[in-house]
């Protein structure tokens, strides 16, 4: 296995030209985010980025799964982190491990809920994860979702620039 991709090679140019669709978009949507207030969130947007700008073309690249699984992973974060509140009032469950039971959770509800209504973006269930443990607010979720959007509406509006920088698996 060559280090370096042949494929990249081939389509440096195109490489370069993506990657720097990437960073201005990037920045765009970081400019609108409070980095500090929401580092979990930060780092999920940029897994979904990648996707976007890297592997345009691929299954977890579509608007529908880049949108519907962060909705369903927002959605099993907040539930699960209201979950962790009332569980924690009540001390049915110490504190640590039922953070670690939560999050687990989180991942597990996240990937079956994603799977069965068809809309699989892996950054996305890591966001659900990140939720539970890191602070955040409903102008946040809505920020976010604002970001989701907004990288689903630049991958369409430049679709005839972005290839998939890496070749099918059988090149």
């Amino acid at each position: 296995m060559p280090i370096i991709d042949q494929h990249a090679r081939v389509h440096l140019p195109q490489y370069l030209k993506q990657c720097l669709m990437a960073t201005m978009v990037v920045v765009a949507i970081l400019t609108l985010l409070d980095v500090a207030k929401y580092p979990v969130v930060v780092a999920s947007l940029g897994a979904t980025s990648f996707v976007v700008f890297a592997i345009p073309r691929s299954y977890s690249a579509s608007a529908f799964r880049i949108s519907g699984g962060y909705a369903v992973g927002i959605g099993v974060g907040v539930g699960m982190h209201y979950l962790e509140r009332v569980l924690s009032s009540s001390e049915i469950l110490p504190e640590g491990p039922l953070g670690i039971l939560l999050g687990g959770m989180a991942i597990g509800l996240s990937i079956f809920l994603m799977v069965i209504f068809n809309c699989e973006h892996p950054p996305a269930a890591g966001l659900s994860l990140g939720l539970i443990f890191n602070p955040w607010t409903i102008e946040g979720l809505a920020v976010i979702f604002s970001s989701v959007i907004t990288l689903c509406l630049c991958k369409h509006l430049l679709r005839k620039w972005l290839i998939n920088l890496h070749p099918p698996a059988s090149e």
